[in-house]
């Protein structure tokens, strides 16, 4: 073999196993490159949102990370958001990248058999994201309707949402869900609307199994509790003692107040068996996406250590990420007892969710 052949049959395998040697990483960051720079050409992503301000704060950090992508939020409840998008797409109107929301029965009984959402883990591509050991039960435990692909929790805490304002009623006398049903307290409980899919119906569905169906009609009817869709508004009827019992209010609007120096006593009603919930942690990739790559960019980034860090933090809730703190320590599901909690936000209790909402529309005139 002559000096100029062997040269090259060296360098030929030099390169070879020089890409033997190159991390998976690498690989991936070179799909990632790609798509980002799609995503910037796109300049734009969609997301339907919750109508929470922690967490609307917390996603428009995304402005920050991605300058040349342009956040276009918009906050809706889950009753809403499957009106709209709902109506949207029966006149082939596609103007959605990704929800951000809570799991509600309608995404199991209706959007995801409609075919509205496209496989979620394809559109995950950063091994950090990706690593199982960043996240309770493992990245695949996420995913919270049957076939594992479409419907993705998150976030993850314990939520009785059942909020006392001891301030205006003394601890000793409301140490249990039952002591509600006292007389005394008529009148002076709110309750953020089980009528619609959310954390309202998602707290009737739980205390229906817990307490049966007597137990509800008594606190809705006979204690003459009030309805409300206002999150906000349900928070402060707690925080300035107007309703100083509420079920099903966001705790990411009770932190704000708290934040300020109000509500100092306001504390959570603890159950024997509690749920858990992604409360508005649910994210969804939106089928014929008009930004598919921007849509992309948006999923990696949210599910990202510094994304959940915001979201926990600001939102006063709890990351299924294991690597950052939590936003609400008391909330915080034990590892141990995963299988123990009361997980009403899957697909095997979205009927039970969906018949609750009738049994409650029988009471709520």
């Amino acid at each position: 073999m002559n000096t100029s052949r062997w040269l090259r049959s060296s360098l030929a395998f030099a390169i070879i196993i020089g890409f033997a040697h190159i991390p998976l990483l690498a690989w991936g960051q070179t799909t990632w490159e790609k798509t980002l720079t799609a995503a910037k050409k796109e300049g734009r992503v969609a997301v339907a949102g919750p109508p929470v301000a922690g967490h609307r704060e917390a996603l428009m950090k995304f402005q920050q990370a991605f300058p040349d992508i342009r956040l276009e939020f918009t906050g809706m409840d889950l009753g809403t958001l499957d009106t709209r998008l709902g109506r949207e797409r029966e006149v082939g109107q596609y103007l959605w990248d990704v929800v951000v929301s809570g799991l509600g029965p309608t995404i199991f009984v209706k959007q995801i058999p409609a075919g509205w959402f496209d496989p979620l883990k394809p559109a995950v591509m950063l091994p950090e994201v990706l690593d199982d050991s960043k996240w309770l039960g493992g990245f695949d435990g996420g995913f919270l309707d049957k076939g594992k692909k479409f419907g993705y929790g998150f976030a993850l805490y314990v939520t009785a949402t059942i909020y006392v304002n001891y301030e205006t009623i003394p601890e000793s006398q409301i140490q249990k869900v039952e002591d509600i049903l006292d007389p005394r307290w008529k009148g002076k409980i709110a309750w953020y609307d089980p009528l619609i899919p959310g954390p309202g119906s998602f707290l009737f569905a739980h205390l229906r199994k817990l307490l049966g169906d007597g137990a509800l009609k008594r606190l809705i009817i006979d204690q003459e509790t009030v309805i409300t869709k206002d999150n906000r508004q349900l928070a402060e009827w707690l925080i300035r003692g107007r309703y100083p019992i509420v079920f099903g209010a966001a705790r990411t609007e009770i932190a704000t107040f708290q934040r300020e120096g109000l509500g100092a006593k306001v504390k959570r009603l603890h159950l024997p068996i509690e749920p858990v919930t992604p409360g508005w942690g649910g994210l969804m990739l939106l089928n014929r996406a008009p930004q598919p790559n921007a849509a992309r960019v948006f999923i990696n980034w949210l599910l990202g250590r510094e994304a959940q860090r915001s979201w926990a933090e600001m939102g006063a809730v709890n990351s299924r990420r294991l690597d950052i703190p939590p936003g609400d320590s008391e909330t915080v599901v034990d590892p141990k007892k995963l299988g123990k909690y009361n997980n009403l936000s899957n697909e095997e209790n979205a009927i039970f969710r969906t018949e609750s909402i009738g049994f409650a529309k029988s009471l709520i005139k």
